[in-house]
């Protein structure tokens, strides 16, 4: 059963329709034919002639074509009879709730009552059953109605031009996105209004609460962002004081590749403000995924309901779903004649005009923000990227949700993961969840990342070890490696880069990461196949995101196999290879910390790159003095006699024999052991190598 102010509500809108249309209209005999059939709810006789009584009830009769003009005048007479003879009708949840919202909002009392009319349409009750009986299917049905329908006048007992003044592009029901207008004059009301009545009484009387989606808790922490802190904190600066200001237009953007933490991060940051947070656009009241159409009127509606208060942020997440280049916002949702009737040209401003006017803070989130237009991402006031996160940090997430998940694991069981897996914390949390589902141990764990790493396009391979018992004193250079760590060391030098040349093994990349040891750096390694990319610019793209990744994280940077990225240009045969030594060229001069670059192949190197490195140190095999300390050092044992005339040894072939002979037990035979290194020197291509840079 209707409550009592539904029933009077329904009264009323019958007497407006009774009282402006005549009996022979074609609404005339639906809406008296629906009269009778809710006489009992609606506590109102339906007038009949003497005729038609019979044992004192009125005999319902089928009104076919038209009412009669006298039936329809006493109708009309009863309806306001009925209304003028009921108590006043407490307005119901839904009709407070309404108001509270109008409130908010600011409308005018007709935007009111054009919004609870429309609103109450949308539900399965009376007003709806009413306005399904008369209303034109073609001008009014379950999703909305038309502009110029005279049924909705007629409903409220305005005059059209009051009714339809309301709908102009700059008033209030369509600029604060309640309702919406397609090309056609169709219009729509938010989907969520309908909250407004299904949501019980526990959900408070606050709308915005009721209306809006509070992101929930972050499960990041503040410090696991240590590796943008200086544009972090800035972040937060501007943020807080936004919050204190009344300014209009603030917008940030964070951006970065998918699953590096952006929406945590944001979660993190109105935490941290303590601030309320509302998301934008998520999904509509059925719970499908939100059109384009649907999510910028959403944001408008948060725009205008939070416009009063000054602690709130709005996230709207994957903006490039809405400001891309790629076409103007408003051509793609309203066609070509825009928005309520605006051409589709007019959309650069209206867009601009969003970002500038609002009085919400709002945080944009994007997975490839370089798509979005100029003229947009220019009324950011600010832009923080996001990159994964180095290994200490990686690290700590990983620690955590292992511990969440209940996965026993130690600390270095952690590090482990950080090291050998460069993934982003949406994969750690991922990969975590699945493995306690499957039996919780970090085998499931190290199992579930490998999997998905190996699928991912952005995927790295493992990070490589150290030489087992590294001994910078088996390096042979034509620089004392010992002696230049011992300086390094010593003068604090951060700003310093290296070339290491020389045969596979000589132990270019074990002395580097013994150098960032020395320096209390931590290593982070990028392979030319790391950074390589089949699209034009990708390679110089992901070679700026290498050296910004290293300078967040005050790592020690180290380019393997260099020469595939810092070629000699006068041997380029495409523009892009030259564009790519160029990169690399720009962000040498630029980058504050110290970084290496290995090679096999030092004569293959552009000049000018060369002449950019602070230190070029030349390594080669080891002295016959060397081999012999090599032999002691992997074996702990004497070398046999004439061991060091083996010209072509380096430590890494020490490494391989070692893990060799531990397999096939001749750890202890020197013999066996040389014989072992000596195929390796026989493996080697035959010729004398030349060992230096050339140019």
């Amino acid at each position: 059963m209707p409550s009592a102010y539904e029933r009077r509500l329904v009264l009323f809108y019958a007497s407006n329709v009774v009282s402006r249309l005549r009996g022979r209209d074609d609404e005339a005999p639906r809406l008296a034919q629906w009269l009778q059939l809710h006489e009992e709810e609606l506590r109102f006789r339906y007038p009949t002639s003497p005729g038609d009584v019979a044992e004192g009830a009125a005999q319902r009769r089928p009104i076919n074509r038209e009412v009669p003009t006298p039936e329809w005048q006493r109708l009309g007479e009863v309806l306001r009879n009925t209304l003028a003879a009921a108590s006043p009708a407490r307005p119901d949840r839904t009709a407070r709730r309404v108001r509270r919202l109008s409130r908010a909002t600011r409308l005018s009392p007709t935007d009111t009552a054009i919004l609870e009319l429309e609103l109450r349409h949308q539900l399965d009750s009376l007003v709806g059953s009413l306005i399904d009986e008369i209303g034109d299917a073609r001008e009014w049905n379950r999703s909305g109605f038309r502009l110029g329908n005279p049924t909705l006048p007629c409903l409220l007992g305005l005059s059209s031009g009051k009714v339809y003044g309301r709908f102009a592009p700059d008033a209030p029901l369509v600029t604060s996105g309640l309702m919406s207008i397609d090309r056609d004059g169709d219009v729509t009301i938010l989907d969520r209004l309908t909250r407004l009545h299904w949501l019980p009484q526990e959900a408070g009387s606050d709308v915005q609460r009721l209306l809006l989606d509070e992101a929930g808790a972050g499960e990041l922490h503040w410090s696991d962002f240590d590796h943008v802190a200086s544009d972090r904190d800035h972040l937060e600066r501007i943020l807080s004081g936004a919050l204190r200001s009344d300014n209009k237009g603030v917008n940030v953007l964070v951006y970065g590749p998918p699953g590096t933490g952006k929406t945590e991060f944001c979660k993190t940051l109105a935490a941290r403000l303590e601030a309320p947070l509302y998301v934008v656009g998520e999904s509509d009241a059925s719970g499908s995924e939100p059109s384009r159409q649907e999510r910028i009127q959403e944001l408008r509606f948060a725009q205008r309901l939070l416009a009063g208060d000054r602690r709130s942020l709005l996230l709207f997440d994957e903006m490039e779903d809405l400001l891309s280049s790629q076409g103007t916002l408003v051509a793609a949702l309203f066609g070509s004649r825009g928005f309520a009737g605006l051409p589709a040209e007019g959309s650069k401003v209206f867009m601009n005009r969003l970002l500038e006017e609002t009085p919400v803070p709002i945080l944009w989130t994007s997975n490839a923000a370089r798509q979005t237009s100029q003229v947009l991402l220019r009324r950011m006031m600010f832009a923080l990227e996001l990159r994964k996160p180095p290994p200490k940090v990686r690290a700590r997430i990983w620690a955590r949700h292992l511990a969440r998940h209940g996965i026993e694991s130690t600390e270095e069981d952690a590090s482990a993961l950080a090291r050998e897996f460069d993934v982003t914390p949406g994969v750690a949390s991922g990969v975590t969840a699945a493995a306690r589902l499957g039996g919780g141990t970090i085998a499931g764990v190290r199992r579930g990342v490998r999997a998905l790493a190996d699928v991912m396009s952005g995927r790295t391979a493992p990070t490589q070890p150290t030489l087992q018992n590294f001994d910078p004193a088996l390096i042979r250079a034509d620089m004392d490696p010992v002696q230049l760590a011992d300086r390094l060391s010593k003068s604090g030098a951060r700003c310093f880069s290296l070339c290491l040349q020389g045969p596979p093994g000589t132990g270019k990349s074990a002395y580097v990461r013994h150098l960032a040891d020395r320096l209390g750096f931590e290593v982070m390694q990028k392979r030319a196949s790391d950074l390589m990319s089949m699209w034009v610019g990708g390679t110089e793209k992901q070679v700026a995101e290498a050296f910004a990744e290293a300078r967040d994280a005050e790592a020690f940077l180290v380019f393997d196999e260099a020469d595939s990225l810092l070629t000699d240009r006068r041997l380029a045969r495409q523009s892009w290879e030259a564009s790519q030594v160029n990169e690399m060229l720009t962000w040498m001069e630029s980058h504050p910390l110290p970084f290496a670059c290995t090679t096999n192949f030092g004569d293959h190197l552009d000049p000018a790159t060369l002449r950019r490195f602070t230190f070029k140190i030349a390594l080669d095999y080891l002295s016959p003095q060397q081999t012999k300390a090599a032999f002691h050092v992997y074996f702990g044992i004497e070398p046999p006699s004439g061991f060091g005339a083996l010209a072509t040894l380096t430590p890494g072939d020490f490494a391989v024999v070692r893990r060799k002979a531990e397999i096939l037990g001749f750890l202890g035979d020197s013999q066996a052991l040389a014989k072992m290194l000596r195929g390796e020197c026989e493996a080697k291509p035959a010729g004398t190598h030349r060992v230096g840079f050339c140019w």
